[in-house]
């Protein structure tokens, strides 16, 4: 179902119900629209289908998940367990199932707002991986230029109805998801100067993984405590900065040994470890087999495969 926004507004909004195969995706979209209120027009605007229809005074309950993005103006949100919160332009909505909400721009001023509403059960786990919840349903978007891109490409998406269009719109929503998880992560991990701290010792580690880089030392060039440089490398990454230089010099190893005869020690060596037998128990503990074993086996399944 195709519409468009009622008088005195401007927009464009689809409707339409998921197959089993979309279901079976694991996420499938529900509507995808785009209004622009203009100051002192009616809001919420009529013509929207049930459930999704709805009078202010009374709110709404969606069946679903919906992210609404607020491009330009203010308004406010409000559910049965968050109270109102001031809305601006930036600003995501995260709309859960099953909670009664409401929102509307302010009436001096209006305000854009560009909307998809999805489910799924690869949603539901993603909302739970992400530890998104509805008692915190307006998140701050830094990289709103993207974002608008990627709603801007949903409606152009809905326009050419292309085939496996609930596919197409799926990866759309889950690109959405990571920004705003991102943006989540960012802001857990010690906002900006967190992202740069971070960005920077992986930098360093990537480039000097070979070398005997300290960690410690590490944080104390960067100018940061060991302990603040310790979580908020875990929260960015999901590794500890030691885990993450071991990943890189086991990758490395990886590399040589099924790129290059050189002995185990040798490969020890240039991948940044100081022992060969640390570095034998470290890679038997990641790869399950220790390194001239591993070997064997990954070099006859590849000349195994070119026979085939």
């Amino acid at each position: 179902m195709k519409a468009s926004a009622p008088p005195g507004l401007k927009g464009l909004f689809w409707y339409f119900p998921a197959t089993a195969r979309d279901e079976r995706w694991g996420i499938y979209v529900t509507t995808v629209g785009v209004t622009h209120t203009a100051p002192h027009k009616h809001y919420p605007p009529p013509s929207h289908p049930a459930p999704y229809d709805y009078q202010f005074d009374r709110g709404r309950v969606l069946p679903v998940y919906a992210l609404v993005y607020i491009s330009r103006g203010r308004g406010s949100f409000e559910s049965d367990l968050t109270g109102r919160i001031a809305v601006e332009t930036g600003h995501v909505l995260l709309v859960f199932p099953g909670i009664r909400h409401r929102y509307m721009p302010d009436p001096n001023v209006g305000w854009d707002e560009h909307w998809v509403a999805f489910d799924g059960d690869l949603a539901r786990r993603w909302m739970k991986e992400c530890s998104f919840s509805p008692t915190q349903p307006v998140l701050k978007i830094h990289g709103e230029e993207a974002l608008l891109g990627l709603y801007t490409s949903l409606i152009e998406i809905m326009r050419q109805n292309p085939a496996a269009l609930q596919q197409i719109m799926a990866a759309k929503v889950h690109t959405i998801m990571a920004m705003l998880y991102s943006e989540q992560q960012a802001a857990l991990g010690g906002g900006e100067m967190a992202v740069s701290v971070v960005q920077k010792a992986q930098a360093r580690m990537q480039a000097e993984f070979k070398s005997k880089l300290d960690v410690q030392n590490l944080a104390r060039e960067l100018r940061v405590s060991y302990r603040w440089f310790r979580d908020a490398f875990a929260q960015r990454t999901g590794f500890s900065a030691h885990q993450y230089l071991l990943e890189l010099r086991l990758a490395h190893a990886r590399a040589l040994l099924t790129q290059t005869n050189l002995r185990v020690k040798e490969i020890a060596t240039q991948s940044g470890f100081e022992d060969e037998h640390y570095f034998s128990r470290m890679f038997k503990a990641k790869a399950g087999q220790p390194p001239s074993e591993w070997r064997l086996r990954v070099r006859g399944e590849k000349t195994a495969r070119r026979f085939d």
